[in-house]
């Protein structure tokens, strides 16, 4: 590690098979809710070239209606690259490239009784150079 402000990170691969690259290291964990009136939601977008950015992250749904599930979609602009299913009291680890953002989307039929609520922690990694 290089240096550190805020949740930013510079950080430099000791990597013996290919050159060394440094990378800026970012990192965000917030809760979200997902309602009937906002069945589908937003919760990563990228603004940097997909190629070059590594993503890693968890997405949790800690409740939800009785066999509820959510629904995570990781997305190229607007095609889906990958698709995975959380069912209430699971959580999915994953590191990525290749895409622009994820969406969580709540399944089943209004008021989502319990509503949808989970938590996300995603730490992408720029290149820098």
């Amino acid at each position: 590690m290089c240096g550190s402000s805020n949740n930013q990170t510079i950080v430099v691969g000791n990597h013996e098979c290919c050159s060394q690259v440094p990378f800026v290291q970012d990192k965000l964990c917030a809760p979200y809710t997902i309602t009937a009136a906002t069945p589908t939601i937003t919760i990563f977008a990228l603004n940097t070239n997909p190629s070059k950015t590594f993503v890693s992250g968890t997405i949790s749904l800690d409740s939800g209606p009785t066999a509820g599930t959510v629904t995570v979609e990781f997305l190229l602009g607007t095609t889906v690259v990958e698709t995975d299913t959380l069912p209430v009291g699971a959580s999915l680890a994953f590191t990525k490239t290749g895409f622009t953002s994820i969406t969580l989307t709540g399944t089943g039929a209004a008021p989502f009784t319990p509503l949808y609520q989970g938590e996300f922690c995603i730490t992408p990694r720029y290149a820098l150079g």
